[in-house]
């Protein structure tokens, strides 16, 4: 007999790297606490993308996270975040906390600019959450 060999079907979907960014849990502290790591960077390492990515990684070391994929989701959402905001709401106008909490919750998506969130339902949701009675 021939050992058993796993087989993807025609029908199974590749996971996407957005989907795998998607997948990892991140709360709105962590997405603080991620954008404080950067911000401590010098300046010249902060406009560096690869040194943002080894700070993250740091990060999620130190901070436990259990995902491999963690120090990227984190680099997704905070350059996603980043991007939206030079393009939406560069005078930053919106409640900080309810940014915080829509980067943590908001879908990824790929967009004309690489991974980053949809303008427009991003800015509904950080609107929904200021609405939120707590």
């Amino acid at each position: 007999m021939f050992p058993m060999q796993a087989v993807a079907s025609p029908r199974e979907k590749s996971v996407s790297a957005t989907d795998l960014l998607n997948a990892v849990p991140i709360s709105a502290a962590q997405i603080e606490a991620a954008l404080e790591v950067l911000a401590a960077l010098s300046a010249h390492l902060r406009a560096r993308p690869q040194a943002q990515a080894l700070a993250l990684q740091a990060y999620a070391r130190e901070a436990g996270f259990e995902e491999d994929a963690a120090s990227a989701a984190l680099h997704a959402r905070v350059a996603a975040l980043a991007r939206w905001t030079a393009a939406n709401d560069p005078e930053r106008q919106s409640d900080p906390r309810s940014v915080l909490e829509a980067t943590a919750r908001f879908p990824l998506s790929d967009t004309e600019a690489g991974i980053g969130f949809e303008a427009g339902g991003f800015q509904e949701l950080i609107l929904f959450i200021d609405d939120l009675p707590f």
